[in-house]
């Protein structure tokens, strides 16, 4: 049960079968390193059965011993114990029993030779203890970092050679593929979609200068996004891949959301500025002239933008999404009375029944109303029914060709004056409802809006 005596000391067993030896070198070890305890034995055999009961932290041993020489004695060991430092050190042999001892796994061979040679065994117990020690912290980070990822993420780890070592469970069923699969191919061979991307850019970053990468990448053959970790370890790199994208699904969602709040704030603001401007120059008026019947139209549009404000605070909390039948004419009428018509008249040709939201449909009518009134200095607007909708045509000076795939823009208009937001809303509208809606000109050369795929009652 061989183990690390502590992190200060340095626990030696020195096997030799001449005593002068074993004292000799136990007096110079422990008076030039005074962290190292020197354990002696003359027998091999004797010397691995102390290793099975005592923390050894390197075993120093001669070549040339009666029953078992070094080399059986460090076969012996390195059967049981492969990672144990082991330092030959002896006056016998030469080239051919280093390169024996290599071969058998020894981690040095020094020779005897004089009170210099003990001093450079000391400097080399302590190298070798000192990095034996840091690859077992190193193993046992690894090893607690795999148990923490083996729980929910994915993760591999690649040679230099970009071949696949290790493939956990978790990145087995992500991509469908099993350790058998995959251990000892090229990993690019396995993933050939991989190369040129960022992921074969930034695994060579790690890989080339051994410093951690992270990153995120959407990766189109799984169809998720995965959050990369590239770590950088002893001959090659350990990756812990993990799915984020119900994240990313997530912050688009709150993107989406904070665009449509801002979108709605740019409503209110837009629908409650028309009647705004009603109460406001029928008050002036009243105050000019003294006619009480301009407090009418106030009273009015008051009325009018405390239905509005009920209206949005129902859209703001959900409630206005149950869709009712609703009559073309009816719908045109109750927007038309919200609107300042400043002498402009309003004919319905026909009639149709169809499915809305109807407080919704009705601002989408005002909002048509008012731009063809307000930018378009229309005088007559018609709305009708067609085969599978309705329009909103009127006399104005209409929307030149160049414009019309913008001005559903939210924001856009061809009016400095203008905050550009009325048809913005007029196809935010149709598209809650999933309709389509188009500009083209008019009969008399004005602007004609065309909603389609609207739904019949009877559909």
């Amino acid at each position: 049960m061989t183990g690390e005596s502590g992190e200060a000391t340095i626990s030696v067993l020195h096997v030799d079968d001449q005593t002068h030896v074993r004292e000799l070198l136990s007096t110079f070890l422990q008076r030039l390193d005074r962290d190292v305890t020197v354990h002696s034995e003359s027998r091999p055999k004797a010397a691995l059965q102390l290793i099975e009961t005592h923390p050894i932290d390197c075993v120093v041993s001669d070549y040339e011993m009666p029953v078992m020489d070094g080399i059986e004695f460090l076969e012996a060991v390195r059967g049981d114990y492969p990672n144990l430092p082991f330092i030959l050190f002896t006056g016998a042999g030469g080239e051919e029993v280093a390169a024996e001892a290599i071969n058998a796994g020894v981690t040095d061979y020094l020779q005897k030779e004089g009170s210099d040679s003990y001093r450079l065994l000391a400097n080399q117990i302590r190298n070798v203890v000192s990095h034996r020690r840091s690859e077992d912290r190193a193993k046992i980070a690894r090893t607690r970092l795999i148990k923490l990822y083996e729980q929910t993420d994915g993760f591999y780890t690649l040679d230099g050679d970009w071949t696949i070592t290790y493939w956990n469970q978790q990145i087995a069923e992500r991509t469908g593929l099993s350790t058998d699969d995959v251990i000892g191919r090229d990993f690019w061979t396995v993933f050939p979609e991989a190369v040129g991307t960022r992921v074969h850019d930034n695994y060579r970053t790690a890989m080339e200068t051994r410093e951690q990468v992270e990153f995120e990448v959407y990766y189109e053959p799984y169809d998720y996004w995965v959050e990369l970790r590239v770590y950088p370890v002893e001959g090659g790199l350990f990756v812990h891949s993990r799915d984020i994208t119900e994240k990313r699904e997530k912050s688009q969602e709150l993107q989406y959301r904070n665009e449509l709040l801002e979108s709605f704030a740019s409503t209110v603001s837009h629908d409650l500025r028309n009647p705004l401007n009603v109460a406001e120059g029928n008050l002036q008026l009243a105050q000019e002239t003294g006619d009480f019947e301009h407090l009418e139209a106030v009273a009015k549009a008051h009325n009018r933008m405390r239905n509005l404000i009920d209206e949005l605070l129902q859209v703001a909390r959900g409630e206005d999404l149950e869709e009712a039948t609703v009559s073309l004419s009816a719908i045109a009428a109750r927007a038309w009375e919200t609107v300042s018509s400043d002498g402009a008249d309003l004919a319905v040709e026909n009639d149709i029944d169809f499915k809305a939201y109807q407080g919704q449909v009705r601002r989408l009518f005002e909002n048509l109303f008012w731009n063809a009134i307000d930018h378009g200095d229309a005088t007559r607007i018609q709305v009708g029914a067609l085969e599978s909708g309705f329009y909103v045509e009127d006399n104005g000076e209409g929307i030149p060709p160049k414009y019309r795939e913008r001005v559903f823009e939210s924001g856009f208009s061809t009016d400095e004056e203008s905050p550009g937001y009325g048809l913005s809303i007029v196809t935010g509208i149709a598209e809650v409802h999933d309709w389509e809606i188009r500009v083209t000109d008019g009969e008399d050369g004005g602007a004609r809006f065309e909603v389609t795929e609207i739904e019949r009652p009877d559909e």
